[in-house]
């Protein structure tokens, strides 16, 4: 059996193309502005952006597939106050 709805995989599928063409692009950067041989403040501050993109990107993508997969098996999620 395939996993979820095809909507729910095309989600899935773009979240992480979109986390490894960030990967990509992080580690090009890294490389090309020499990072490595940056003060370690400097890494680390490059290092939490780049987490925090990836986060971002993942939280955005897995708050759909839920949404998805909530209505597909009708389940209501409680309001928020």
């Amino acid at each position: 059996m395939a996993f979820g709805t095809p909507a729910s995989r095309k989600l899935l599928l773009t979240m992480v193309a979109l986390v490894v063409a960030l990967d990509v692009v992080a580690l090009g950067l890294y490389y090309m502005l020499g990072i490595a041989r940056r003060p370690n403040q400097l890494q680390t501050g490059f290092v939490v952006v780049w987490t925090l993109a990836t986060l971002g990107i993942v939280t955005v993508y897995m708050k759909r597939i839920r949404q998805i997969r909530d209505a597909a098996i009708g389940r209501r999620r409680p309001a928020r106050p």
